[in-house]
């Protein structure tokens, strides 16, 4: 049974009671990062745990388009709020498997660097009150679920963005 979360906008990412963060750098451009976000089923490809991910609503794609994940045992339903190429791509779940959240909003940014692009994926969340008190025990594992993640995008983009 889906359990639905509060819909909340992209300014929850500054008021959730509890903000994840997992950060990389990788050799490409954010043009050439851009697809690894942007196509759903490429996530399975690269972000660790993911076992599927594909979009539920018509192409083309962009803000309120809306998609299903599969990461671990979560199941979820999410409503794209943000789909700038190569700055900002963010979403809410709106409905998951499991009644954990009151609320979830992830937020992942792109800025060019020396190097190629620093990615800054953020997580906002609210938990169900009666979880709340294992939040510190649950932080180092959600975040280094994040950072495993984001490890899968530099193998990926080696293999995917246009040689130049």
């Amino acid at each position: 049974m889906a359990h639905a979360l509060r819909r909340e906008d992209l300014s929850f990412v500054d008021r959730a009671p509890v903000v994840l963060r997992a950060e990389t750098t990788v050799p490409a451009s954010p043009a050439d990062v851009w697809p690894a976000f942007a196509d759903a089923a490429a996530w399975v490809e690269w972000f660790s745990g993911m076992k599927d991910a594909h979009y539920t609503s018509p192409a083309p794609y962009g803000v309120g388009s809306t998609r299903f994940v599969h990461v671990l045992t979560l199941r979820a339903d999410e409503t794209l709020l943000a789909f700038e190429p190569g700055v900002r791509f963010a979403f809410r779940v709106d409905s998951v498997n499991v009644p954990l959240l009151d609320a979830l909003v992830e937020v992942v940014t792109f800025e060019a660097v020396e190097t190629g692009t620093r990615i800054v994926y953020r997580q906002a969340l609210e938990l169900k009150p009666w979880l709340r008190f294992v939040m510190p025990l649950l932080r180092r594992q959600m975040e280094g679920g994040l950072r495993r993640g984001l490890d899968g995008l530099a193998p990926w983009l080696a293999k995917h963005a246009p040689r130049r």
